[in-house]
């Protein structure tokens, strides 16, 4: 072997060095970037004539498991939407409370009947009757409280449909981009890793918002679906979505009617179409507005509707006629089937017994449409009420079925709440492993740092070895121009 062709291996080895130097130094700095791919640096041996002529560095590729890829970002869609109810139902928990907790409805109407019961003992004790006045309205609070609460969360769910809609949109045009510009350095030969890392991190965002599926396209370009076959982004313009949040959301709005159905290119989806965007962040937003958060407001209404019916009976207080409102009313009208929606949020007590409102508290004593004082020692109206209360009866027009107490009732509501959060708590549970157990598995394909410095040692070793033939060579040559 000539002295030029030993001192251009060396060089090409040198090279190739410094080169895969580079990659380790980039992947070490880069091991927790989010959407970095380890960089592996790709040679093959390089002749001329037919002899070795060293080292040819073909390329720097990503090292990317693209199906633990797809999984992951699934996992991850999941795991947003697990998410996203969760909190929702932990917030309903909280603002309704749990069977035999202090501050929640059940407990408000246990204090009511206590209340009840101690008035009926000394009817002639006019605290024991503004007691029993303010527990009812503690109890018509609660049920404003929590009715609020659900509207609260819809609202915001609402505002959640909007954000996730609005960063969806920037996000697939910055994939279009993405699309060109890798387009470009791959006609060029210039190396597109670091915006491939880019895209990959975008799509890994998106994937929270709505499953996605890539599939690639000719010049490096990627298309997105989602994981219901719906088209995001295949080609140079993506797909225009838009929604329209309504602010305050009340609990006669309904999708489509009060509130924004979500649009694609124009037209809005129906709800068999909205199934194409099925899972992540944004399919729980529209669940918790449009399913979630009115079925608890139905089951609120109902509870004062219940409530509403079984005290405003003439049966109960014989001073009320068939159209009057009783101790509780709707905003101070008698509730109507017809106008149920909304009712829990609405419901009040009778100004009748509110001292503060010209009414007084012997009316709950005497009856409330009593013109005057009755006996101060009568307590068959404040017994009724509170045999109202007890009695296993079913009011017609609410979703209950079955005969059951006013207590009962109650009860019914606070299981099915707790019940729904220990749902949601479970399956985010399992959905959080998933994601978390998929991650790892992508995190292995990742970056590892103890192997990582076996390449560098290796890149030494190899620099090492081509310093020493350069280091020969002019030995050599120091000993030629000698002689």
């Amino acid at each position: 072997m000539s002295i030029a062709r030993a001192l251009g291996n060396a060089m090409s080895g040198l090279t190739a060095t410094a080169r895969g130097t580079e990659t380790v130094a980039a992947n070490l700095a880069n091991a927790a970037t989010p959407g970095y791919a380890r960089r592996e640096m790709a040679v093959s041996a390089q002749t001329a004539g037919g002899n070795a002529g060293g080292v040819r560095i073909d390329g720097v590729t990503r090292a990317v498991n693209a199906s633990v890829l797809s999984e992951s970002r699934l996992a991850e869609a999941a795991r947003a939407e697990a998410s996203t109810r969760l909190a929702f139902a932990k917030q309903i928990e909280d603002r309704i409370g749990i069977a035999g907790s202090t501050g929640g409805l059940g407990a408000a109407l246990g204090d009511f009947r206590t209340a009840l019961s101690s008035a009926a003992s000394r009817p002639d004790d006019e605290i024991r009757l503004t007691q029993a006045v303010d527990k009812a309205q503690i109890l018509a609070n609660r049920l404003n409280a929590a009715s609020d609460q659900v509207q609260a969360a819809r609202s915001a769910a609402d505002q959640a449909i909007a954000a996730d809609v609005a960063r969806l949109n920037k996000s697939l045009a910055e994939i279009a981009q993405l699309n060109r510009r890798i387009a470009v350095l791959e006609a060029d030969g210039s190396d597109p890793s670091s915006l491939l890392d880019q895209r990959q991190g975008i799509i890994g965002e998106i994937s929270k918002i709505v499953p996605v599926q890539e599939v690639t396209r000719p010049a490096g370009a990627v298309a997105l679906f989602t994981a219901g076959g719906a088209v995001l982004l295949d080609g140079t313009t993506p797909t225009e979505l838009s929604f329209t949040a309504a602010g305050q959301v009340t609990a006669g709005q309904t999708a489509g009617s009060g509130l924004a159905l979500l649009t694609q290119n124009g037209a809005d989806l129906t709800q068999s179409q909205m199934q194409l965007y099925a899972g992540g962040s944004l399919a729980a937003n529209f669940a918790v507005r449009d399913e979630l958060a009115p079925a608890v407001q139905a089951s609120l209404d109902d509870l004062a509707f219940e409530l509403h019916e079984r005290l405003a009976d003439p049966a109960v207080d014989g001073t009320l006629a068939a159209t009057s409102a009783g101790l509780f009313t709707d905003d101070g009208a008698r509730a109507s089937l017809s106008g149920k929606t909304g009712l829990a949020g609405r419901i009040g007590i009778n100004d009748a017994v509110v001292e503060n409102a010209g009414g007084a508290a012997w009316r709950l004593r005497s009856g409330l449409n009593a013109a005057t004082e009755g006996a101060v020692g009568d307590s068959t109206l404040l017994v009724a009420i509170s045999a109202a209360l007890d009695r296993s009866t079913l009011i017609p027009g609410t979703g209950f079925s079955g005969k059951a107490s006013m207590t009962d009732r109650f009860g019914t509501v606070e299981s099915l709440v707790s019940t729904t959060r220990v749902n949601a708590q479970s399956d985010a549970a399992i959905r959080n492993s998933q994601a978390d157990t998929i991650s790892s598995r992508l995190a292995a394909d990742g970056v590892d740092s103890d192997a990582e410095m076996q390449r560098l040692l290796r890149y030494e070793q190899a620099y090492a070895a081509n310093a020493r033939v350069i280091q020969a060579i002019q030995t050599m040559m120091d000993q030629i121009l000698g002689i």
